[in-house]
């Protein structure tokens, strides 16, 4: 079975990308979604005591440029300090998504939809971040709230850009059941169950994932999305196929989690 990584970060330590290639051939993961999402993010991840470079979208445009066979690039983009201009960026330098975190402005701000507006024009599926989050390093002056990354306030973005494709990351994390809402009512919306075994994930029984995906076309709304270091992949990659087979999703089902769903969305 191939794969496609909906969700992955570039992880600021020597020749990551390299050692994620190798990690993605030897779990057959054909491409990878990279995020890059600068200095705030710069010790996400980090497995050594100091971070190497920082990778933000000008990095990552230069290290898809000759690897799109295997990965394709969200542009990063800061709600409340960048605008539309940086949608037609991304879209001018090989970007194929746009990601969404840390917004300084609720989701569904009027004052987004200009920037909303721009990644449908370019046909750029949106990746939200959702539930609670803390950053690596404090951030003081900035005044974060996870309450702006609600998944709820998706729900204009979808009804005003019904061609936009939105991927809901993390299935909300504590707010699921609202973003299993979502996936189920609006035909653009998606969710990946990305995040680290030991997270979010482990506070959930099968029960719980039989609630929030109970109708009959979910396996059509869920991708895989990994959200951790390369050394975690594998573990990861594991507990969400454990999860789809608990959910009695037959082979076919969960191939269109782990890459038809992700093909359809990205065009590839």
């Amino acid at each position: 079975m191939r794969i496609i990584d909906v969700h992955h970060h570039w992880v600021n330590e020597a020749d990551y990308l390299d050692r994620l290639l190798e990690v993605m051939d030897q779990l057959e993961i054909e491409r990878v979604g990279l995020l890059a999402l600068g200095t705030p993010f710069r010790r996400l991840f980090l497995t050594q005591p100091e971070p190497v470079g920082c990778c933000d979208n000008k990095e990552l445009a230069k290290a898809i440029c000759n690897r799109r066979e295997r990965f394709f690039g969200y542009g990063f983009c800061r709600l409340g300090t960048d605008g539309p201009d940086l949608i037609d960026w991304f879209a001018d330098n090989g970007f194929l998504g746009v990601k969404f975190h840390i917004p300084a402005w609720d989701y569904d701000d009027d004052r987004c939809f200009p920037i909303y507006e721009q990644a449908a024009h370019h046909h750029l599926p949106c990746l939200f971040h959702t539930g609670v989050f803390v950053l690596p390093e404090s951030q003081p002056g900035q005044r974060l709230s996870s309450r702006r990354c609600h998944p709820i306030m998706l729900d204009p973005i979808a009804s005003e850009f019904p061609s936009l494709k939105i991927i809901i990351a993390h299935l909300g994390v504590c707010w699921g059941e609202e973003a299993a809402t979502l996936c189920r009512i609006y035909p653009n919306i998606y969710a990946d169950l990305s995040g680290r075994v030991d997270g979010w994930i482990s506070s959930k029984s099968i029960d719980w994932f039989k609630e929030m995906l109970y109708w009959p076309q979910a396996h059509q709304k869920i991708l895989f999305g990994s959200d951790v270091h390369y050394s975690e992949m594998e573990t990861t990659l594991r507990r969400q196929r454990d999860i789809f087979r608990q959910l009695g999703w037959s082979s076919q089902q969960i191939e269109n989690v782990m890459c038809n769903n992700a093909r359809s969305i990205f065009g590839f």
